[in-house]
């Protein structure tokens, strides 16, 4: 789906990282938080890799779906949520957001209305072949919980207290048995996971990442 069709919205906002470019969307995200956590899904088995050692690497990331012509476009999401986390959440209008563009620079967006994602992640397009785009983009909401838990998601999920974010999102990735002795995450799974695996954070945390080193969004985020 062509970014600037999903958010013609966008055409308007003049961020060098966009303009007179051709992108692609690719799949919608969302940070899901309430008061005192952020709340994050491991990924699936299936998806799992392998780090050079031979150690297997689960990516930890947000609830994630492919768009359709659901307007506005976050509903697709909030739905998916709702049936795969059993958690009801709402759109956060920041009023503002960022564009993170392939070469981890990180660009204002003022005055955006709502249904334009607080977070673009931009990435280089994966395949060739006719009719390629210049750049990928994921786009990601914030979305604050309405009422539920995540006791009965359907994903394996990890807790992090919100002034842990930071600290959480410094390294590359943790060992599963240093994240579970961490007094700021709690850590809920499925199925039991290899004793030495190594939790990665994936694109939308990436991107959350490089805001607060950019010094984008405060430390502790004050959404």
């Amino acid at each position: 789906m062509d970014l600037f069709e999903a958010y013609p919205e966008l055409t308007e906002k003049g961020s060098s990282a966009l303009q007179g470019r051709s992108v692609r969307l690719i799949s919608l995200a969302g940070i899901v938080y309430d008061a005192d956590n952020f709340y994050f899904e491991l990924g699936e088995q299936r998806n799992w890799g392998h780090l050079p050692d031979g150690d297997v690497a689960i990516g930890v990331g947000t609830p994630k779906v492919q768009p359709d012509d659901t307007y506005p476009r976050h509903h697709t999401l909030i739905q998916h949520i709702r049936k795969q986390w059993q958690l009801q959440v709402d759109l956060f209008p920041a009023g503002h957001g960022y564009v993170l563009d392939e070469q981890l620079k990180v660009h204002v967006l003022e005055d955006t209305p709502a249904n334009v994602p607080y977070l673009l992640v931009l990435s280089p397009p994966r395949l060739g072949g006719g009719d390629v785009p210049d750049a990928l983009a994921q786009a990601v909401y914030l979305l604050p919980v309405a009422h539920g838990h995540t006791n009965n998601a359907r994903r394996s999920m990890l807790k992090v207290s919100r002034e842990a974010l930071p600290q959480f999102l410094a390294p590359e990735s943790w060992a599963l048995d240093e994240i579970r002795q961490e007094p700021w995450a709690v850590l809920r799974a499925e199925r039991p996971l290899p004793i030495t695996a190594r939790l990665r954070p994936i694109l939308a945390l990436r991107g959350l990442r490089h805001l607060i080193e950019a010094e984008a969004v405060p430390g502790l985020l004050s959404f």
